[in-house]
């Protein structure tokens, strides 16, 4: 994960950035709650003593059932009264270029519909106020619904409908689809509010738009063994969804009181039906005065199909989901065809879009509507390239409003078909339940009689009484008001964090399932993966310090970077030295370990040398992976051990064995090749302090370096070096970047690859069986640079024999 940090950065950046711009875009809906106190004991509603004498029937129930009352306050039919009052299956908006608002409570006009006559459903009604009383109507679109008052049902249509007239405020609008009056709102409205905006209405479907509220309206109480209840309920409009509430109780109250006054009505009846019939009986005791059986019936309100229901809850929603689909859908249609044109058109978001394929469409649309408005700056109009490009656009924007007609087919098959399934339970959603209310038979002594008339006769004043009192049981705590301080959605805190964790997430399954990490982390994979043998390796040197470099430094004993001087000929040369953080906390156990890396390696060689001299090449597949590192470490064993050593820097493309050359006067192997010199001492540098290591420098060569190097003065020059010492290391370019290794094959005794952990990949080490001829195999090894401690037999930490003797090369690795 931290090797692919900027991708994780990136990832997360780039979330980031697009909740962000979900948040600034989103509309912010806000909650908004109420809460009610419902008397469940009907303390209220008991319309005086409804007993008779030693334990008779009341008269009306004494409980109400709580979640019978829920189901009031949610059931379609209240709901749907909320919005008729409210006429909020009237929305009004203004728009400009940038966006889009719904407005609520102060607009320039208000609509009136008349709904004994068809309205137009899914179209805006755009309206341009003229000087005086006057404004113009205009209606633009293709798909829409048209009610039918008759019977309830709306027809959708599809065709192109356009209409623009003017008219006074106050005249009534009349059409075949549409009839509606425009009237100037009762309180004072400044026009400068909504100067620069376009001003529409829209009419829904008055049970679409109760639907909706059902859908999102919340309603319990606030504790089992509480008869408070709560409602809440949400929109992008504080206002409109605090008249939704106020209203919604007092419709509820105002249904309470309308039942206990229809409770009280059926009983003054009744009770004046008794007396009537006692009167009579008192004169007519014999005859008259057998027997005596009351019926009553009476609405009981707390008694809703709560059943139904919860059977249309899930299909209401979703029908408010398609509706609002269908709507956004015809809302693109409309934008993309009414600016297809113009060179400042902003393509609609697609956020909120479900069809991937739309999605998709709206992106390309996006692209080259972008691509063109960088074009027209550097282009003419009549350029073929802008010419291909408005080609693009006009057959990308056609597919679009295909996708987008499909797609609103398809949705409004699926709200048709729900529309089918609710019509069948309407009936059972907005039926009321009856109950019977029996009375004892009367008995028949005279005296029962006189007191049963006396009793009814009080009890037709008591309910009198309630009656004219109105009290309901049900009494609003809380008026509505917003929940909190701001919206509660888009929640920032939440989509930031998810935004967070997703683009964290992805990168992170990317490198799961998709990127696998070849890097070579230990030894192990080098075996796995390669024939060619290990014949050493070099340990990973820790000064320390925790601020390390990317390269790996050359034995030696001071604490920073040094240069040292190579006599000959006058020349000085900056041996490849490293720049590294040192403290006093340096290691020594860590350096003697990395020194006991470079005997392993000299032992190995005399193992699979047995004559303890030879022409070792030392490369590596790319750069960075200590070739140069090794070789001079190598040689700098070899001549601590007593074996003449010369290190030969046969790279002449690009020479790593010097710094550069600065102060220079001798001359190297480049020269030599080139027969700028003659005398192979020339270019034979020793070091002043370590008199069996010599070193052949070279510089950069611009000619055939191939050549050179394939030629007979190297072959020769090889062969004398062979004479006169020990080994000969040559330190050869990358053999990844260039065939160069591949010349010096054949002088060579022993190939030695440098493969360094977490630089080398796997691949590299099929390469490396590839690029060595079948026959020169044999004296191939591989030297694993830069090796953990648990891949070395020096893995522990004790001081264990501590190398006491007097260092000839300084802490810092420079020759």
């Amino acid at each position: 994960m931290y090797k692919n940090k900027m991708f994780f950065i990136a990832s997360i950046g780039f979330f980031l950035l697009l909740a962000l711009i979900y948040i600034a875009a989103a509309t912010p809906i806000y909650e908004v709650s109420t809460s009610v106190l419902i008397d469940s004991k009907g303390t209220n509603r008991v319309l005086g003593d409804s007993k008779y004498v030693d334990g008779g029937v009341s008269l009306i129930e004494m409980e109400k059932n709580l979640y019978n009352e829920i189901g009031i306050l949610k059931s379609f039919s209240l709901i749907r009264q909320t919005i008729e009052d409210l006429n909020f299956d009237v929305s009004y908006h203004t728009s400009s270029l940038f966006s889009s608002k719904e407005r609520y409570g102060y607009f320039p006009f208000e609509v009136q519909l008349d709904r004994s006559k068809p309205q137009l459903y899914g179209v805006p009604f755009e309206i341009e106020i003229l000087s005086g009383d006057s404004y113009k109507l205009t209606i633009e679109g293709d798909e829409f619904g048209v009610s039918n008052p008759v019977n309830g049902s709306v027809r959708n249509v599809e065709r192109s409908f356009d209409f623009s007239q003017e008219f006074k405020f106050g005249d009534k609008v009349e059409h075949e689809y549409f009839t509606f009056t425009l009237n100037k709102p009762e309180y004072s409205v400044s026009q400068e509010d909504f100067d620069g905006d376009n001003l529409s209405f829209e009419v829904s479907n008055v049970e679409s738009v109760a639907k909706g509220y059902m859908g999102k309206l919340e309603a319990d109480n606030i504790d089992i063994q509480a008869s408070i209840f709560k409602i809440v309920s949400s929109g992008p409009i504080v206002s409109k969804e605090v008249s939704f509430l106020k209203k919604l109780t007092e419709n509820y109250v105002y249904n309470e009181l309308s039942s206990r006054n229809e409770i009280a009505a059926g009983k003054e009846a009744f009770i004046r039906n008794q007396l009537s019939v006692i009167s009579d009986s008192l004169t007519r005791f014999e005859v008259e005065l057998e027997a005596f059986k009351i019926d009553k019936k009476a609405m009981d309100l707390g008694a809703t199909a709560s059943n139904a229901l919860d059977q249309t809850n899930n299909l209401q929603v979703e029908a408010a989901k398609i509706k609002m689909n269908i709507n956004y859908y015809n809302s693109i249609i409309r934008s993309v065809r009414n600016n297809k044109n113009s060179d400042d058109f902003i393509m609609p978001s697609g956020i909120g879009v479900e069809d991937a394929s739309i999605n998709q469409n709206i992106q390309e649309l996006k692209n080259l509507y972008a691509e063109r408005s960088k074009k027209k700056f550097f282009v003419t109009s009549n350029n073929q390239e802008m010419t291909i490009l408005n080609g693009q656009i006009q057959e990308s924007t056609q597919i679009l409003l295909s996708n987008l007609k499909s797609a609103v087919r398809s949705s409004q098959a699926a709200l048709g078909g729900i529309t089918s399934q609710l019509e069948g339970i309407d009936e059972e959603i907005s039926s009321l339940p009856t109950r019977e209310i029996q009375l004892l038979n009367i008995q028949r002594q005279n005296t029962l009689y006189e007191n049963l008339y006396k009793y009814l006769s009080q009890e037709l004043a008591k309910t009198g009484i309630a009656r004219a009192e109105s009290t309901s049981d049900t009494r609003i705590l809380d008026e509505a008001r917003m929940e909190g301080s701001g919206p509660v959605a888009p929640q920032k805190s939440l989509l930031l964090a998810l935004a967070f964790v997703l683009g964290a997430l992805i990168p992170l399954g990317w490198m799961i399932f998709f990127s696998p990490d070849d890097t070579i982390e230990n030894v192990h994979q080098v075996m796995a993966n390669s024939d060619m043998p290990i014949i050493a390796s070099i340990i990973h040197y820790d000064d320390g310090t925790k601020e390390k470099s990317s390269k790996i430094p050359f034995i030696g004993e001071e604490l920073q970077k040094i240069t040292r001087k190579i006599k000959g000929s006058g020349k000085l040369f900056d041996f490849v030295g490293q720049n590294f953080k040192t403290s006093e906390a340096d290691s020594e156990v860590s350096l003697w370990k990395l020194k006991e890396s470079f005997r392993d390696l000299s032992t190995n060689l005399k193992l699979v040398n047995s004559s303890g001299k030879g022409v070792i090449g030392i490369t590596s597949i790319l750069p960075e992976e200590g070739k140069t590192y090794s070789a001079i470490n190598l040689g700098i064993t070899l001549a601590e051990a007593g074996k003449k050593t010369i290190i030969v820097d046969a790279d002449l493309r690009n020479p790593s064995l010097v710094k550069g050359i600065r102060k220079i006067k001798g001359k190297g192997l480049s020269n030599y090749l080139k027969g700028e010199i003659n005398s192979v001492n020339e270019v034979v540098h020793s070091h002043e302090r370590v008199s069996n290591l010599k070193f052949i420098p070279t510089e950069i060569v611009d000619g055939n370096v191939q050549e050179l190097l394939s030629g007979d003065k190297m072959k020769s020059l090889i062969e004398k070096l062979k004479l006169e010492y020990d080994y000969v290391i040559l330190d050869t370019p990358a053999v990844g970047l260039v065939s160069d290794f591949l010349l010096l094959l054949d002088v060579m005794d022993i190939n030695l690859f440098v493969v360094r952990r977490n630089v080398s990949k796997i691949e590299f080490l099929e390469d490396l069986d590839n690029l060595i001829p079948r026959d020169k195999k044999k004296k191939s090894y591989i030297i694993f640079n830069d090796a953990l401690k648990e891949d070395h037999k020096y893995g522990y930490e004790a001081k264990y024999g501590l190398n006491k003797e007097k260092q000839l090369v300084d802490k810092s690795f420079t020759v």
